[in-house]
């Protein structure tokens, strides 16, 4: 298991500057990935930061399990397990070490195991600029799922913030249809 001791509710503050730590997911990005999974047809879909709901929308066959700490549902006090069929999320980015990407990461595949398809938004520094004795280094290079695709977002793909983000689509393989490895958001739905 991995470890997800988290203070749940700092995750959600931003005390070091005045912009907002709740970003929504600009609508055409959650429209695009309505477009390339629809085809999957999952049944049970968890989204654990699920914002105003926007990434889960367009499932309209699908059961969806969200949590959100505005809403008064915290995904860090769950404890059971979550038998869906995929993980969308957005998780924040602000905070301290760990990421609070990884900390999600990891709550996920400690309730949903390593099985399920994991589509996940995350700053480079996620993935890339880690040292090489890191536990975030050794988790990606042995324990978490494998990464299988990589979606490119433009630098100012979200409003009223720029930074570099992509989404990490862990075990992919495991959709009906496998995405190429790199995928770049197309200009045209911009």
């Amino acid at each position: 298991m991995i470890n997800s001791h988290i203070n749940s509710m700092s995750m959600y503050k931003n005390n070091h500057t005045k912009k907002p730590s709740d970003i929504p997911t600009p609508l055409p990005v959650c429209d695009y990935l309505y477009e390339i999974l629809k085809g999957y047809d999952p049944k049970v879909i968890l989204d654990p930061c699920a914002g105003d709901k926007r990434l889960t929308k367009d499932f309209k066959n699908a059961t969806i399990i969200n949590y959100e700490i505005k809403d008064g549902t915290d995904f860090f006090k769950v404890c059971s397990k979550i038998n869906c069929s995929l993980v969308i999320m957005n998780p924040p980015f602000n905070g301290t070490r760990p990421l609070f990407p990884e900390k999600f990461l990891d709550h996920v595949l400690n309730l949903v195991g390593f099985d399920t398809p994991i589509l996940m938004f995350a700053p480079f520094g996620f993935r890339l600029n880690n040292h090489k004795k890191s536990e975030r280094y050794k988790k990606l290079s042995s324990i978490y799922p494998k990464i299988t695709t990589i979606i490119t977002l433009p630098i100012d793909i979200f409003d009223l913030k720029t930074f570099h983000s992509e989404i990490l689509i862990f075990n992919g393989s495991k959709l009906t249809t496998p995405l190429p490895p790199h995928l770049m958001f197309p200009e045209s739905v911009i």
